[in-house]
């Protein structure tokens, strides 16, 4: 029976992270091995969009509207303060006091620049968690979908009108085709496993249309490219009995997955500007390291912080 159950995707979002960090390096180290990694960022972006999509909604559906009402403390306290305590720690590793700090987040604002490596996403996440709580907190119906989608179109036309790199908003509608996906999956599975073709045959077409849109080679046509690919992979993952891969070494990189996203590009840095390595397989080895060393101290400290917050705000 297909699901996309959180236990499947314990090995994906550990996959995920870790290549998202390989696809990184290749700003720092010129390997011809390194190379098609640098082809899967922005898929990754996609899925880790289209899950935090489906994810939103399946919870709603769980839970009704009772899942919003402390919806803006606890879950912006997830995102927001993981990426506060990360800023934190790239200032603090990478210190200098010659450094424009204001010019930052001027840079930030108006050329879209991130003041953190790579951390980009996490302004989008944190504006695509808004739009969806204001569009299931007081739309109705169908009209919830269009809100996500309404929002996250704005976001894509501020974001290219104010001239922001292409990965600001390429890969945008994998969040509303998420949501959607959340929607209607009983019906999806449904139409799959009704004849054992169709399952095939969906994903072919899938596969075909991705082709038509990529080969132009046009980015705005390359922004429904993106919500093609983690539609693929929520099918080929609904199919495989990925919920019996658990052990603990995926289940912590899983765990601390966001914050790896936040933090790999300051052990980049700092071993690139502060403490060079010239090996180039050692440099990867220590960025790893680092980076979930990294990770698992700011989730740790956020959680610790959310947790007083959370407890001093009830009493």
């Amino acid at each position: 029976m297909m699901s996309f159950d959180k236990d499947k995707l314990i090995l994906v979002k550990a996959l995920m992270a870790l290549l998202i960090v390989a696809d990184h390096l290749n700003f720092f180290l010129d390997l011809g091995w390194l190379k098609p990694f640098k082809e899967l960022g922005a898929p990754i972006v996609s899925v880790f969009f289209f899950i935090s999509g489906f994810g939103l909604v399946r919870s709603w559906q769980n839970k009704g509207q009772q899942y919003l009402k402390d919806f803006i403390r606890s879950k912006f306290l997830r995102i927001v303060l993981p990426a506060l305590l990360a800023l934190a720690a790239y200032y603090l590793l990478l210190w200098n006091p010659r450094r424009d700090y204001l010019l930052d987040w001027k840079n930030l604002a108006l050329y879209g620049t991130p003041i953190l490596p790579f951390s980009w996403f996490a302004e989008a996440i944190v504006f695509f968690y808004l739009v969806y709580y204001l569009s299931f907190r007081y739309l109705k119906g169908k009209w919830k979908s269009a809100g996500i989608l309404s929002g996250t179109l704005l976001w894509m036309a501020v974001t290219i009108l104010i001239g922001y790199d292409w990965c600001w908003w390429i890969c945008s509608l994998s969040f509303p085709s998420g949501a959607f996906f959340a929607r209607y999956e009983k019906d999806i599975y449904a139409f799959c496993e009704a004849k054992p073709y169709r399952y095939y045959a969906l994903l072919g077409s899938l596969g075909v249309l991705f082709l038509a849109l990529y080969m132009p080679r046009n980015p705005y046509l390359w922004t429904l490219c993106y919500i093609l690919i983690p539609a693929i992979v929520a099918l080929v993952i609904a199919k495989l009995p990925l919920g019996r891969l658990h052990g603990p070494v995926l289940l912590f990189i899983s765990g601390i997955s966001y914050d790896i996203y936040l933090c790999h590009g300051i052990p980049m840095e700092l071993l690139r500007d502060r403490l060079p390595i010239q090996n180039p397989l050692l440099f990867i080895a220590a960025v790893y390291a680092l980076t979930i060393l990294l990770a698992f101290a700011v989730q740790r400290l956020s959680r610790f912080i959310s947790t007083k917050l959370c407890a001093s705000s009830t009493t």
